[in-house]
């Protein structure tokens, strides 16, 4: 009696498909009197994934049968290397739609014209969905695949519950929040959140090969464009990048610095203390009485408001920026006449190119200090409201002001970690020498 092995794949992960297959493959081994000594199945395999040890195919190779059984010769080869594999394992073929004998030059040669024929096929499949897709883009709809999180299938209306938890998101971290925090409420890893808060496609943009393009009206927008760019500028901060260490658990570690001579090392939380990270005999002190000096003096910075930074808006320097892109594509479109001056389209576009990269820093800038300015102002306002009499200024030139701290602590305490630690930091240097008290803690503004 022949022993065969059945052989299916099915692109899709439907398991009615490769049921379906099966049946009609063990129909034909019954009707010839085949012994079936195993069967094969590479499910959601597509035509073009590896065949790669582990897999299926793999497995049929090495397998004792004399026949293998498929559907019809586009299940079983993908390409001419699969029929020499098939041929070098001395295997023979019969499918369901006809047999073929691989022993023969006859059998051989109808099984590489039917492999061309499928391969020719499976390749002009993929370039009818590459201009499928590429007519999609063009007007302004995404391609089809997996659904993204805030949007329906299709991605193109937006589901409500998810949407609103994006938008929140992005809200957050220009409040302050970090990526870790954000992740931690989703459920996901962190550098999945980061994925998905820059992506173009909640800020209405379609992307194709790397390059955006606008999206169609009945496209969803999740978030605002400029918010959106905003929050762009911030993860591209060093300072906000994911990484795989542990995320802060102190308000004051790795911003408190140690003021011993020749040290300047960040100090760390350890037990009830800060300490210097470097070594442990140097500057140590109370967790609790550094942090309530500090929340004090931030809360003074705050209303002397001396550090009020001149930025320039975002809007004047995008706008300038689409106008530089402008220039840009004009000149790169007058290089291409034939009597073009090559200097100076070379010139041009030299100059065009160091001033949108000067812009683009002095946007990104921007963006970064009107989220944190975002935060400073709220602490103010609620600082302002605590005033309890006008500033008196003194004979040496200072001043003096009573203020109500209990709804700024109040404010300060309910904040994010990290929106604490943004405000801190923004604000404050915070240096900490050996010895006793809070003398020996200098706090002055950045």
């Amino acid at each position: 009696m022949t022993d065969i092995a059945i052989y299916t794949r099915q692109s899709i992960d439907k398991a009615e498909g490769i049921d379906r297959q099966l049946a009609r493959c063990r129909a034909l081994a019954a009707s010839r009197g085949w012994s079936i000594v195993a069967e094969f199945e590479d499910n959601a395999v597509s035509a073009f994934k590896s065949r790669g040890p582990g897999t299926a195919w793999a497995r049929l190779l090495a397998s004792p049968a004399d026949v293998v059984v498929a559907v019809n010769m586009d299940r079983l080869l993908r390409g001419q290397a699969d029929l020499l594999a098939l041929i070098e394992a001395g295997k023979t073929v019969a499918t369901v739609e006809g047999d073929l004998d691989l022993t023969t030059a006859e059998g051989r040669f109808r099984a590489e014209l039917l492999t061309s024929l499928a391969s020719f096929e499976a390749r002009r499949k993929g370039e009818r969905q590459t201009r499928a897709n590429e007519s999609r883009v063009s007007e302004g709809l995404p391609v089809p695949g997996k659904r993204r999180m805030g949007f329906e299938p299709g991605n193109i209306l937006e589901r409500p519950e998810e949407a609103d938890k994006i938008r929140r998101a992005y809200v957050d971290l220009l409040n302050g929040r970090s990526i870790r925090s954000v992740a931690n409420e989703w459920g996901r890893p962190p550098v999945r959140v980061r994925e998905i808060l820059t992506n173009p496609a909640y800020a209405g943009w379609v992307v194709r090969g790397g390059e955006r393009f606008e999206a169609a009206p009945e496209v969803a927008r999740i978030v605002e464009r400029d918010t959106w760019l905003a929050v762009q500028d911030l993860l591209a901060d060093e300072a906000r990048r994911v990484s795989p260490g542990p995320s802060r658990q102190h308000l004051l570690s790795g911003i408190a610095t140690c003021a011993e001579p020749g040290c300047g090392a960040k100090m760390r939380a350890i037990s009830r203390y800060y300490a210097c990270s470097a070594d442990t005999a140097h500057a140590t002190i109370y967790k609790t009485a550094l942090e309530e000096f500090v929340k004090a003096h931030l809360a003074v910075e705050l209303i002397r408001g001396q550090r009020r930074e001149a930025h320039d808006a975002p809007s004047p320097l995008a706008r300038r920026l689409s106008e530089l892109e402008e220039e840009r594509k004009r000149w790169t479109r007058m290089g291409a006449l034939p009597w073009a001056d090559m200097t100076e389209v070379e010139r041009e576009l030299a100059r065009i190119h160091e001033e949108s990269e000067r812009v683009a820093a002095e946007l990104g800038r921007s963006r970064v200090a009107s989220a944190t300015q975002e935060l400073t102002r709220r602490a103010r306002v609620v600082l302002a409201e605590g005033i309890e009499s006008g500033v008196r200024t003194l004979p040496d030139g200072s001043f003096d002001v009573d203020v109500d701290l209990d709804a700024w602590e109040e404010f300060f305490d309910a904040q994010d970690l990290d929106a604490r630690r943004a405000l801190v930091e923004s604000r404050l240097s915070v240096q900490v020498k050996k010895g006793r008290g809070l003398d020996r803690v200098a706090v002055s503004p950045r």
